[in-house]
């Protein structure tokens, strides 16, 4: 019985984690050329909207043979009109996407700005996207991610109770 509890607990812990995570999945990306590279910004969601996280991959591949190119880090701008919202470089991953995530607070015209750089700091390719961000609704923003969150929170009570069922069995056997 044991055994049934705790499999069952870590299917739904995994569930939960799987629907978080593959909640990214458009394939949507701006391509930029900047000789001798390709900067990819891969996005999700499509549509961007007010209190929804929007997530940016940055990938920079060789323009001859659309290889990936190593670079140190990138450094991104996300801008509103004049105003300069985040600011901040990211380091390459050496597993996986370089990643950002960001929440826009107000709907209307952005900017994103990234520049690639070498070790040394200098820039090797750089490149700028429009981005429009709209109102959108509350309840369309929770959908995606309420049920791996939901899936998550049973997994993490389903597993106490089962290890507290088993420790109390072990305890009084």
């Amino acid at each position: 019985m044991r055994t049934i509890i705790v499999t069952l607990c870590s299917l739904i812990l995994c569930t939960g984690w799987a629907s978080i995570a593959y909640a990214h999945s458009t394939d949507a990306s701006w391509e930029a050329t900047s000789t001798p590279y390709i900067i990819d910004i891969g996005y999700d969601p499509n549509d961007f909207q007010v209190g929804q996280s929007a997530r940016f991959d940055f990938l920079l591949h060789n323009e001859k043979n659309e290889n990936a190119a190593s670079f140190d880090h990138v450094w991104v701008r996300i801008v509103r009109g004049d105003h300069t919202l985040l600011a901040t470089g990211i380091r390459e991953q050496q597993a996986g996407p370089t990643t950002l995530l960001y929440g826009f607070t107000v709907p209307g015209g952005y900017k994103i700005e990234t520049s690639f750089r070498d070790k040394k700091g200098n820039d090797i390719a750089a490149a700028s996207f429009p981005i429009t961000v709209t109102a959108g609704s509350s309840s369309v923003r929770f959908l995606p991610y309420g049920i791996g969150v939901i899936a998550f929170v049973i997994g993490v009570f389903t597993g106490a109770i089962g290890m507290r069922a088993r420790n109390h069995s072990a305890a009084g056997a």
